[in-house]
């Protein structure tokens, strides 16, 4: 019964997320003083884009961005399921690879020139959650995540901290939004995609969100299947108005201020949270 739930929730992603970002969408047209569109337009531009037969550079491309589509997917419901983080991390940052390799296929400058964004990215953000996920392994003894219980928010509170920027860069909202910076380089590696590929592009987009903020959620986990449900909820909802008002009020940093401060400050903070929560189980605190 559990593995059927899981399923229809799997096949529910793309309403789910598309709902999200539609509400992400209301919130930053709020804020600035619009009536914004209707909290299912995201599911509508997919829909769109996915019935457009578009054009097609290289058969490579095409073959990369199913590829990476396959990778998320798989990752999603890896975790959907209740199954290894750690596989579902590792997926997903392959599903992620292969999208900059497909962007790297094509002879656009401006292609080429978001792919090597896109990488940067994956380097200011694989980093952290690998030690994210090594660190909720560490506190609960498992990587399987159905046995990730009693809110291990409160034993690694700073790699929460830390996922929110992870997050951002992700979701692609200033300050981070680098690969995809519309006032320099337009759509960055998804700018030779049309169509029904760049729909397939995007839907890849959402699995990997899925897979970043399941790992997220993993932290606010309960015993009680309504309290985790409720929990979750909340939480998601409270993290999507922070991002909202976060991306409208800061302006977009470089790449390499964003490396750095990834890098520097959301990797420290989860290695201290690690080195603290290993003296504690040592019995030094």
């Amino acid at each position: 019964m559990e593995l059927i739930i899981s399923i229809f929730l799997w096949a529910l992603i793309p309403l789910i997320v598309g709902v999200m970002l539609g509400l992400d969408r209301i919130v930053t047209a709020r804020m600035q003083g619009r009536k914004g569109p209707s909290v299912l337009q995201s599911i509508r531009d997919l829909l769109k884009l996915l019935g457009k037969k578009g054009s097609m550079v290289n058969r490579s491309q095409v073959a990369f961005v199913y590829l990476a589509l396959a990778l998320q997917a798989i990752a999603a419901f890896i975790l959907i399921i209740g199954s290894d983080i750690l596989t579902a991390f590792l997926l997903s940052g392959a599903g992620s690879f292969m999208m900059v390799v497909a962007a790297l296929s094509v002879r656009s400058p401006y292609s080429h020139l978001g792919a090597h964004r896109e990488l940067v990215q994956i380097m200011a953000t694989e980093p952290v959650v690998m030690l994210v996920v090594l660190s909720m392994g560490y506190a609960s003894g498992s990587f399987i995540s159905s046995n990730l219980e009693g809110a291990l928010v409160l034993t690694l509170p700073l790699a929460v901290i830390a996922m929110v920027p992870t997050l951002l860069i992700r979701l692609e909202k200033s300050p981070f939004d680098i690969a995809t910076a519309h006032s320099e380089i337009v759509s960055g590696p998804y700018v030779e995609l049309s169509g029904r590929t760049l729909g397939i592009s995007k839907l890849a987009h959402w699995y990997e969100l899925v897979v970043m903020f399941g790992i997220f959620l993993l932290f606010f986990s309960m015993s009680d299947p309504i309290l985790d449900v409720v929990v979750k909820v909340i939480v998601l909802v409270t993290v999507v108005f922070a991002i909202a008002l976060i991306d409208n009020s800061t302006a977009r940093l470089t790449r390499w201020r964003m490396l750095r401060f990834s890098l520097t400050y959301c990797l420290g903070a989860v290695m201290l949270n690690l080195v603290i929560l290993y003296l504690i189980n040592g019995g030094v605190f």
